[in-house]
């Protein structure tokens, strides 16, 4: 299977951004693949509508702690609800992590927004293109790149070639913020050995995620310039730091962690502001 990773350059086919983390569009290319077997599966879905309440109106910009934009639909404070991460996001070259003191200790959370256009899918992903919303979830699942990053981040965790992972669907629903829909999935990635025998790495890693995924149609924003925070397929994925399950400790936190995030990252969602309303913020 061919590996691809993000090329963070600026043009058509870099990772543009809009007053903080944008929403990448991304680019590939191949390399050679240490993971030799990915597949997806899902456990269970529901297809029930949900509307979900919008959060605290902002007065000004600089009401936002930490600008995420999903698409042109508009903007998001990662920071919205401080509770967790507790020393909040920093943005690097690749993930956006999150940090419960920022002081050495590894990172107890991640967060990724990628935009994918038409000619990118068609042209440098190679998958199927679509506007219909509840085709965008597998489609963006073949952004192989994307979802190793989870697994290869040194500050988190750093998958070695012996393993190998599978994306596990555990439920997904159709929720709307701010008047635009999206479909919020919940999952996990288990982390195993290739080789049973081979016992230097753990037998079992995991990390649960939690992704929207949204259509961001081009020229959607107050004016042209929000096309440059990426527009088409879209997808905004929150996650915690993979643990190997064999301690039980690091397992405990881990889902303790996840039901923290999940709060965030619905914190961060409900408080969807479009770019209409953004710029008519006071500064």
């Amino acid at each position: 299977m061919k590996n691809i990773k993000i090329l963070m350059i600026m043009g058509l086919l870099g990772l543009v951004t809009v007053a903080g983390s944008g929403c990448s569009k991304a680019n590939a290319e191949t390399e050679g693949n240490s993971v030799a077997n990915e597949s997806i599966s899902t456990e269970s879905k529901s297809e029930k509508a949900e509307s979900t309440p919008v959060g605290k109106k902002k007065t000004k910009r600089s009401d936002f702690k930490q600008e995420a934009t999903l698409g042109t639909i508009g903007m998001i404070d990662l920071d919205e609800n401080s509770a967790f991460p507790q020393a909040g996001f920093i943005e690097t070259n690749d993930l956006v992590l999150g940090f419960d003191e920022n002081k050495g200790e590894p990172a107890s959370c991640f967060f990724q927004n990628v935009c994918v256009s038409q000619y990118d899918a068609e042209n440098i992903w190679h998958v199927e293109y679509s506007e219909d919303l509840d085709k965008i979830p597998s489609e963006m699942k073949g952004l192989s790149s994307i979802w190793d990053s989870f697994l290869n981040d040194r500050r988190m965790y750093n998958m070695h070639g012996e393993q190998k992972y599978e994306v596990i669907v555990d439920n997904t629903e159709k929720v709307s913020y701010g008047g635009r829909d999206f479909i919020r999935e919940e999952g996990h990635i288990d982390v195993t050995r290739k080789d049973p025998n081979y016992t230097y790495d753990p037998e079992w890693v995991k990390t649960k995620y939690i992704a929207y995924y949204f259509f961001s149609p081009k020229d959607a924003g107050a004016s042209a310039v929000d096309n440059t925070a990426g527009f088409g397929m879209g997808m905004a994925v929150w996650g915690v730091r993979p643990v190997d399950m064999s301690n039980e400790e690091e397992a405990k936190t881990m889902e303790e962690n996840y039901e923290k995030l999940k709060k965030s990252a619905e914190s961060s969602m409900s408080g969807l502001t479009s770019f209409q309303e953004y710029w008519k913020l006071e500064d």
